[in-house]
């Protein structure tokens, strides 16, 4: 595996017997609270700490997915969970459980955000592992998986079992706060397509639309139709940045912070159900 110069410039952990790495900011209070947060195709990981860190009020566990695997492009790999023989669902799994050995203590809540193609992953890894997670934030993603049982995978969910091998959680998406944000300037098209025949490429890859503004908002009412609480906001004059993102998502996360739960339901009874 290379290095990517995001973890040149940045402390990180390894996982236990493997070259997978991801940085983690810790915060003081044991059960302080945890924000996992998913990097678009830049990789910006100092971003993410910075932007998401509230003052030390949470801890942030930020992986860092390569986008080289022994001379490989695996650049869009981790947005769909698979690809070049990697599990990026059990792989998140065990970073996640690495890190929690790290923590001061056990987080009160666990929050999955993402930017851009962290958005994409966010809300796919959502999908299989809703009752593990207290609050989902995705921002600007540019490719996002409908709740259609009657569209192939990863346009919609047909399939998904035998593509990612696990089961779409559908109880607890019911119950998963999730938040979507978008620029509203936020309106390149085609640089977001999927065609059919390149990687990754889909029949129904442009079921969402255009834009991320269209795919947003596909996503919105997608899962409203579903039963989920669904926080949908267009950020004004904001283009595809991540800085307004997280500085937008971090206002959400101090509302959850003053919370008792970030979730219809106790953390406990979500992740033992």
């Amino acid at each position: 595996m290379t290095s990517d110069a995001a973890s040149k410039a940045l402390a990180t952990c390894q996982l236990t017997d493997s070259p997978w790495r991801y940085a983690l900011q810790v915060a003081e209070a044991p059960d302080a609270p945890l924000v996992i947060a998913a990097h678009g195709s830049d990789r910006d990981i100092r971003g993410l700490l910075d932007g998401l860190g509230l003052d030390g009020q949470v801890s942030v566990l930020a992986p860092l997915f390569p986008a080289e695997i022994d001379g490989e492009n695996t650049g869009d790999d981790y947005k769909f969970l698979t690809g070049s023989g990697a599990d990026y669902l059990v792989l998140m799994d065990r970073i996640l459980a690495d890190a929690l050995t790290r923590l001061n203590g056990r987080p009160r809540q666990i929050w999955l955000f993402g930017f851009s193609g962290g958005a994409q992953f966010a809300q796919r890894y959502a999908l299989f592992r809703a009752a593990q997670l207290d609050g989902l934030i995705l921002a600007a993603p540019g490719g996002v998986t409908l709740l259609r049982a009657d569209v192939d995978w990863w346009p919609g969910l047909r399939g998904a079992a035998r593509a990612v091998g696990a089961e779409v959680d559908f109880e607890a998406l019911k119950t998963l706060r999730t938040a979507i944000l978008v620029g509203a300037e936020d309106r390149a098209a085609g640089m977001v397509s999927r065609a059919q025949g390149t990687k990754f490429g889909a029949r129904d890859a442009g079921l969402a639309g255009d834009t991320r503004i269209d795919k947003a908002r596909a996503l919105r009412d997608s899962l409203s139709a579903h039963g989920a609480p669904v926080n949908y906001t267009e950020l004004p004059g904001v283009g595809h940045k991540l800085a307004p993102c997280t500085e937008a998502a971090a206002v959400i996360l101090r509302d959850w912070l003053t919370q008792e739960q970030a979730s219809t339901l106790p953390t406990s009874d979500r992740r033992h159900r």
